[in-house]
Formats: structure tokens, C-alpha cells, sequence
């Protein structure tokens, strides 16, 4: 990358933000394992599926972070 967390604003401003996303994909990875795990087991069904629908959207949203991140950050560098 050629900068480090202490290389100024833009270094740490980086490294906070991909750092806390990658901390919200990690607990999204969990949430969709455990949905996993129950559907295997036989816990939801058509009527009763809300964790499948909120690991859903909590994913999403992570996309989304994700696209806002990669786009204020290696799309679009200010130096």
C-alpha cells in the first residue's frame, strides 16, 4: 500500500474504516453460518423464516458499505 496507520489522516482514516468493515463482515460470516446451521436442522419454514431475512438484509447492508467504501477510498483517493 505505501502508507501505514500513522502516516497521517489518510492512513488512519483507511485502516479504521476497511478495519471496522472487515469486523462487520466477520459477524456477518457468523450470522449467516448460524442460519446455516439452523436451516439444516429444520428450524424455519415458509411462515417462520425472519433470521434468514435479517442475516439477509444485515448482509446487504454490508454490500453496501462495502461499494460506498471501495469507491471513497481506492476509486476515488484524495492526497
Amino acid at each position: 500500500l505505501g502508507f501505514g496507520l500513522s502516516d497521517g489522516t489518510f492512513g488512519t482514516t483507511f485502516f479504521t474504516l476497511t478495519g471496522f468493515h472487515g469486523a462487520h463482515v466477520f459477524g456477518g460470516v457468523i450470522m449467516l453460518g448460524v442460519v446455516l446451521f439452523r436451516a439444516m436442522g429444520g428450524q424455519f419454514s415458509a411462515r417462520h423464516h425472519d433470521a434468514v431475512e435479517a442475516a439477509s438484509i444485515y448482509w446487504h447492508f454490508v454490500d453496501v458499505v462495502w461499494i460506498c467504501l471501495f469507491s471513497l477510498l481506492y476509486i476515488i483517493p484524495t492526497k
